[in-house]
């Protein structure tokens, strides 16, 4: 995706009493990390956000990254335009 995204940039400035003016710039950002279904099992997150543009390849993960926030309220899952499902991936050739 080569979208352009333009972010604000915040200047504050305060006066010394040196005389000097003190200007500090910064963009508004917050540092975040991505992980993988499995690479989140057995931890406990505050936050967190799923994409599901593409559905998870196996059965049980997405059971595994919904299960790891503390609470359901500071969650989000993204799904496709129009969409309020998801596949449960499950490979039948596999089953016995």
């Amino acid at each position: 995706n080569t979208d352009d995204i333009l972010l604000p940039r915040i200047s504050f400035s305060a006066s010394l009493p040196s005389g000097h003016t003190l200007i500090r710039r910064q963009y508004p950002l917050a540092p975040a990390y991505a992980t993988t279904f499995n690479s989140c099992q057995g931890l406990t997150l505050d936050k967190i956000g799923i994409s599901l543009l593409q559905p998870a390849f196996s059965h049980g993960q997405l059971y595994t990254a919904i299960s790891r926030i503390r609470n359901r309220h500071n969650g989000a899952v993204l799904l496709p335009p129009h969409s309020r499902t998801t596949t449960n991936v499950t490979y039948s050739e596999i089953l016995v």
